[in-house]
């Protein structure tokens, strides 16, 4: 097996393992055990930052001194909300804001 599939396998796994935790308290363990602090942080900052760009009332300059992160990454988060479904997009909008 390719570090590649094994890669693949991984994510599903770890997908798997999300969709099995029954309580947020389950996945916030699940999450301490499998993310570093720095991780866990990562990824806060990226889901404040899709709420910042959805809810469309922050210029993303505003957005960048709110969060305290680079315009790059919130060009890299807007690029990828161009590429999602209306689905997500609206599931995204209906969690998120």
């Amino acid at each position: 097996m390719t570090v590649a599939s094994e890669t693949q396998q991984g994510w599903h796994d770890f997908l798997k393992l999300c969709q099995a935790a029954k309580t947020t308290k389950q996945l916030d363990e699940l999450f301490d055990c499998l993310m570093t602090i720095e991780e866990r942080h990562a990824l806060g900052l990226r889901v404040a930052l899709i709420q910042e760009l959805l809810s469309g009332q922050k210029t993303q300059r505003e957005i960048a001194a709110d969060l305290e992160i680079s315009i790059a990454k919130i060009t890299r988060g807007s690029n990828a909300l161009k590429i999602i479904t209306d689905r997500l997009r609206n599931f995204l909008k209906n969690m998120l804001t």
